[in-house]
């Protein structure tokens, strides 16, 4: 409580104290001042007019110290413009006097919520950060591919200018964009991610630009979208393929102009947004078929970084498998080698799945290998589909009949069994997918 009035000081400080608030008071700016150098403080109270330091100056001085300090100003009926400046400057709310002690804890009450609730924000977004960080700099580079990826995307980071991330489903697409915004000058802002193909058709258009109340059935208020919430950092639009084309051109208009409205909305709203995009789409065949505007696409593609599968890249599916392994089963337990045949198989495994693929498969081996009591982790514990004692051998030096029987046997575990999307993927009939499981079946019969 600041004010140069100790009558009015007094009374206050003790309704409050006697409201459970621990209060401490100072009878002018410069006091006040120093007691927030001194010492922790959430919520400050003061009076506009007060000689020497006014309570605007005091104001200002205390954001310098801690911005997430909330400020409370009282003022005379005859100084609203200046309480009006305060909130200008970052004050939480103004208070005209005389005031009822009942009043001000109510507006001291609110303004310590939110001074918590910031601090809160404030020490998750920095969790958050960290947790970029450090994924950003665990990332697996052994292959060449991927040291170059990620040369490319420390140099993108250094710019201002949209990424568009490619490549197959469970590549790493985010990992990636989490690098770049951890190398980036907006490293200590919000990584904001809107996973576009999740959202039904007409959610997306509110969901990235927010929207004002009344604007559709169920907009009972206003609400700001990724952009607004992104504002000063990065947001991470994934799966862009899947964005409809009337948002598409909404898009276009704010990556030219910085600039948008809200759905319903009338006025323009600009925002500081560094945006990223990723899919696992063809997005130049999607330009062909009309799915996804051309001049959108050129304008994303500036910048374009291909994340390779981990079939083509397979010095790091070792280097990988350990990460995972030691972070799921590493931090409370010994942690188990993989066996020779473990390795050989991981390796010979094509990975449809990729990275996404290869983190399950090992935190399930790590569990099978605990729940038999095993010491190391081997074939068996890896559950890959067509895993026998023989697969652990290099693809290259298979049979044609056994490559491909495991080839097949691949396909139709992905397929869950359906032999129909199993021979679409094959390229061949129904009829000639019959005859190579058969023909690998009677194989199998015969040398057993």
């Amino acid at each position: 409580m600041v004010d140069d009035e100790t009558s009015f000081l007094a009374p206050v400080s003790e309704h409050l104290q006697s409201q459970g608030f621990d209060t401490l008071t100072a009878s002018s700016g410069a006091a006040a001042l120093e007691l927030a150098q001194a010492q922790h403080i959430d919520v400050v109270v003061t009076d506009l007019r007060m000689p020497g330091m006014d309570g605007l100056e005091l104001l200002t001085a205390l954001k310098q110290v801690d911005p997430l300090v909330q400020v409370v100003v009282l003022t005379g009926q005859a100084a609203i413009e200046s309480a009006v400046e305060a909130m200008r400057r970052g004050a939480y709310d103004y208070v005209a006097k005389p005031i009822r002690l009942g009043d001000i804890e109510a507006v001291v009450r609110r303004a310590m919520e939110n001074a918590v609730l910031s601090r809160q924000n404030r020490a998750y977004r920095e969790m958050q950060r960290q947790h970029r960080v450090r994924i950003a700099t665990d990332i697996v580079a052994s292959s060449q591919a991927m040291r170059q990826i990620l040369q490319q995307a420390e140099g993108f980071a250094k710019t201002d200018l949209p990424v568009l991330i490619d490549g197959e489903t469970g590549t790493g697409k985010e990992v990636i964009a989490e690098f770049i915004h951890a190398n980036g000058e907006r490293r200590d802002l919000p990584l904001t991610v809107l996973d576009c193909g999740s959202l039904a058709e007409n959610l997306v258009d509110s969901e990235l630009f927010g929207h004002e109340k009344g604007a559709f059935t169920g907009a009972v208020d206003a609400r700001p979208g990724m952009l607004e919430v992104a504002d000063g950092g990065t947001l991470l639009l994934d799966e862009i393929g899947e964005l409809p084309l009337a948002v598409q051109a909404r898009l276009l208009r704010f990556l030219e102009n910085g600039t948008f409205r809200r759905v319903g909305g009338r006025v323009e709203k600009a925002v500081d947004v560094r945006v990223l995009a990723a899919t696992n789409r063809q997005l130049d065949q999607d330009v062909t078929t009309g799915r996804f505007r051309e001049d959108l696409y050129h304008r994303l593609v500036v910048f374009r970084l291909t994340v390779p599968p981990l079939r083509e890249r397979t010095e790091d599916i070792q280097p990988l498998a350990e990460t995972f392994r030691d972070r799921v089963c590493g931090t409370r337990h010994t942690v188990l080698p993989f066996a020779a045949s473990a390795q050989a198989a991981l390796k010979a495994h094509s990975w449809p799945g990729n990275v996404r693929e290869l983190l399950h498969t090992v935190e399930r081996a790590c569990f099978a290998a605990r729940l038999t009591g095993a010491t190391e982790i081997n074939l068996p514990h890896l559950g890959l589909p067509g895993a026998h004692p023989g697969a652990g051998v290099d693809p290259a030096m298979l049979s044609l009949r056994e490559a491909e029987k495991r080839h097949v046997d691949i396909v139709l575990k992905r397929c869950d069994g359906n032999r129909k999307r199993a021979a679409e993927v094959l390229g061949v009939s129904e009829r000639q997918l019959y005859r190579l499981i058969q023909s690998t079946d009677g194989a199998q019969a015969t040398s057993a």
